[in-house]
């Protein structure tokens, strides 16, 4: 908790969940009504899972193998866009009860570790080998 003094802050910690279960190799998870989403898992190439992680608790709602230490940003629209390290774009509905994925497929080759940015129903995204701009649209068909 960051507690401002006239010109001074103090931070004081609230709360300490144990590293292992909420780690975080390159991916900075994002916040939405009161839970966090992200690829919580360290080195875990391929295979790392996104989780739902109640705050302040650290409970952890859900989780899904299969992502590794991809990206992952929240829509307008309180949906999650996640960039699996396997350059795989996965649309997933930000809820607590349970993962619900509503579209998933690949984008772009080689290893992807960088946050795709959304900018006019774009997603731009790149990788070690390639980067690629995709066009989002309920009658629009994904091409790479």
């Amino acid at each position: 908790k960051i507690r401002r003094n006239g010109t001074e802050c103090k931070a004081e910690q609230v709360r300490r969940v144990p590293q292992k279960t909420h780690a975080n190799h390159w991916s900075t998870p994002v916040f939405y009504e009161g839970y966090l989403y992200g690829m919580f898992q360290f080195k875990e190439y391929g295979k790392g899972p996104v989780k739902c992680v109640k705050l302040p608790d650290g409970d952890i709602k859900w989780e899904q193998p299969g992502f590794g230490p991809g990206q992952i940003v929240l829509t307008a629209g309180g949906n999650l866009l996640a960039l699996s390290d396997a350059g795989e774009l996965v649309g997933i509905k930000a809820s607590p009860d349970a993962y619900r994925e509503l579209g998933r497929f690949k984008v772009i080759d080689g290893k992807c570790w960088t946050t795709p940015v959304l900018s006019n129903g774009r997603v731009f995204v790149r990788a070690t080998k390639e980067a690629a701009c995709i066009q989002l649209g309920a009658t629009t068909t994904a091409t790479r």
